[in-house]
């Protein structure tokens, strides 16, 4: 590997070098970049300076697998900044959450947010708050390309008492912003380092919110560095929260039937927590994928999605580097930081409750939202109660 990444090349550069997997991924080159922005061009040279390179050491030549942000543009549609606006202090009054805090606000845990990066010039995420990070060489994590890990991040775990404007579901856990463009190379990378947290002592929490975008089910990569390296995370202790996907419409369902299915990939298996979301009033909101899951009745598979948190109409929130209100809640992406900063409520309290105990732990103390499984899950997560499961 090494004497592959000293072949110097004008067309492309090294972006992710993976030594424990053995893989390098590579992009057109800023020289390249500079010279042309066709696209038929850009990956012409650069898939020829990658082939010199297998060619000359041996390597395989695989395309990076890249996954999609669950922020589908019906979900980002924007109101009037004055409209009516639901907030994260309503949510965290529904779920609970700030009757949990008198017990804990989850001081201890590391919430991992892999998205788009955070904006850390918010008062939400500073000082210590910021733990290290983990961005493609050259790269900021504590910015963010396109504004929805900031959203995800402030939900899990924003604090108010630090100057900002927002309290999140575990205001005192800490924050690692993961930025990434959902490539695999990258993913993996990003578990490999959780992983190594992991067994170095931390309690860590990764949420994420991304998938595929798609009425039918996708084809799985069947080469994939990231899947193996979420198995190794797991194994090693790191909690796994997954937004469910917001497929519901795309896959013909009715806003309100629990069917067709729509949770894609990774998210059927039950080693992570897929989650969906309802709105205030309790209805399911109509994009929120439905289960029982792609590879529902595979080994390490349960029926999905397996929580639901709620998400508000015209929801004002901090987006990038402003607030945004969203017209059709926060997706799914916006539940799935909720239920990470929940689990790390419980890791503050309970260290040592980890997996399906943990797991079992936030299903068990659900409330029902009188909706099928394939819809709700166990149903509504309820901070004060998941802290009071003997």
């Amino acid at each position: 590997m090494n004497a592959a990444l000293s072949m110097e090349s004008a067309d492309s550069a090294p972006v992710v070098i993976n030594e424990k997997r053995n893989y390098v991924s590579f992009t057109p080159s800023p020289q390249l970049l500079k010279e042309t922005s066709e696209i038929d061009t850009l990956e012409m040279r650069t898939e020829s300076a990658v082939s010199d390179i297998a060619r000359n050491f041996g390597a395989e030549v695989l395309v990076d697998y890249q996954y999609e942000l669950d922020a589908s543009p019906d979900i980002l549609v924007e109101t009037a900044p004055d409209a009516e606006a639901g907030s994260l202090s309503d949510v965290t009054a529904m779920i609970r959450a700030d009757r949990a805090w008198p017990t804990t606000r989850g001081a201890g845990v590391i919430i991992a947010i892999v998205d788009t990066g955070i904006d850390g010039r918010h008062n939400e995420f500073a000082g210590s708050k910021k733990v290290a990070g983990w961005a493609v060489p050259g790269d900021d994590p504590w910015t963010d390309y396109q504004g929805h890990g900031t959203m995800c991040g402030c939900i899990a775990a924003g604090t108010a008492a630090l100057g900002g404007r927002y309290n999140g579901v575990a205001p005192d856990a800490q924050i690692m912003s993961c930025k990434t463009r959902f490539y695999d190379s990258e993913l993996a990378a990003i578990y490999d380092t959780l992983t190594a947290m992991a067994k170095d002592g931390k309690q860590v929490v990764a949420s994420n919110s991304f998938g595929m975008k798609t009425g039918s089910a996708p084809t799985p990569d069947p080469n994939s560095d990231f899947l193996p390296a979420l198995g190794d995370a797991v194994a090693a202790g790191v909690t796994v929260i997954f937004s469910a996907g917001n497929n519901h419409q795309l896959a013909g369902g009715r806003p309100h039937a629990c069917t067709p299915n729509s949770v894609w990939l990774h998210k059927s298996r039950s080693d992570v927590l897929a989650v969906a979301t309802c709105k205030l009033d309790s209805s399911m909101w109509y994009y929120s994928s439905r289960g029982p899951g792609q590879h529902f009745n595979d080994p390490n598979t349960n029926r999905k999605p397996d929580i639901t948190a709620p998400t508000p109409l015209n929801g004002k929130i901090l987006y990038g580097s402003g607030e945004r209100v969203l017209q059709n809640g926060w997706g799914t992406s916006g539940a799935c930081p909720q239920v990470a900063g929940l689990a790390a409520l419980i890791l503050s309290v309970h260290p040592g409750v980890k997996g399906t105990v943990l797991f079992d732990r936030i299903r068990n103390s659900a409330t029902s939202l009188g909706h099928g499984p394939e819809c709700q899950g166990a149903g509504l997560i309820n901070c004060e109660a998941a802290l009071a499961v003997a």
